[in-house]
């Protein structure tokens, strides 16, 4: 059976309970025949891989490039959650880092609603001109 593995790039001050919810709710959105599908909270990613990388600037760099011992993509894709009302959804420097990875690899993007579950491919990530940490870069979707 096929491995998809997600990437849930929820912010650094996300309660574990909605982190858990929203992964479980992943889970089954993204649920495919033949599919074997796995959603890693980057809270967990990062507990378990980034000191060994050598920190957080190293970590925000391998999650979109990494490779398992096999050769193959460490994650698939990268899904962020996103409130469906925002009509200007910016995202912090690391989330930025990581979706513009995940698209520089040519990999799935995309901002969830967790509320209406509804999905919205990202296809840019511009950074503003605000020196602010949760709104560094704009998104970009897919008309």
């Amino acid at each position: 059976m096929k491995l998809a593995r997600w990437f849930l790039a929820h912010g650094k001050n996300d309660e574990d309970l909605d982190i858990d919810s929203w992964t479980q709710s992943l889970l089954e959105s993204l649920n495919l025949p033949d599919y074997t599908v796995e959603v890693v909270p980057g809270r967990d990613d990062y507990q378990e891989r980034a000191k060994a990388l050598g920190g957080w600037k190293a970590w925000c760099r391998d999650v979109p490039h990494g490779r398992t011992y096999k050769g193959d993509a460490m994650f698939h894709g990268i899904i962020v959650p996103m409130d469906a009302n925002n009509d200007n959804p910016t995202v912090g420097r690391a989330t930025a880092d990581l979706l513009q990875g995940f698209l520089d690899e040519r990999k799935h993007v995309f901002a969830w609603c967790p509320r209406s579950e509804e999905f919205k491919q990202v296809v840019g990530v511009m950074e503003t001109n605000v020196d602010n940490w949760k709104g560094w870069a704009l998104l970009s979707f897919a008309a």
